[in-house]
């Protein structure tokens, strides 16, 4: 009886989960809810994530190639990202409590991140001289 009721919450949950989600459409936020606003910059978030992964992926198998080794690519990325996670983090600390800090700091982690790309597709043309 109880797996039961558990298998039908969670259908229900699965079923409702994309309705909630598709009232937010992320192109005019300003008349969101938090939770659509928080949506939306997490969505932003990924996207960049995913660019970001596009370009140091071809980097670190030029890397790979060009010097036999991405090590120093890689170590760099990890502590890029420690870095961008913690900074993004304290910087709005201030707010931790408030409903729109997980909007903020998913603004400041696509922010970080997109100078981070820019960073490596310099790197890119660089290495091709």
């Amino acid at each position: 009886m109880f797996s039961a009721s558990f298998a039908v919450l969670a259908l229900a949950a699965v079923l409702v989960s994309p309705a909630v989600a598709s009232r937010w459409e992320c192109g005019e936020r300003s008349n969101l809810p938090p939770e659509g606003k928080n949506y939306c910059a997490a969505s932003d978030f990924r996207q960049s994530e995913i660019n970001l992964s596009k370009v140091l992926k071809s980097l670190m198998e030029y890397h790979k190639i060009e010097y036999g080794d991405a090590s120093a690519l890689s170590n760099a990325q990890n502590a890029f990202e420690v870095y961008r996670d913690n900074h993004c983090t304290a910087e709005n600390r201030r707010i931790e409590d408030k409903p729109y800090h997980p909007m903020l700091v998913a603004q400041c982690k696509t922010r970080l991140t997109n100078i981070r790309i820019n960073e490596l597709k310099l790197m890119q043309q660089k290495s091709r001289y």
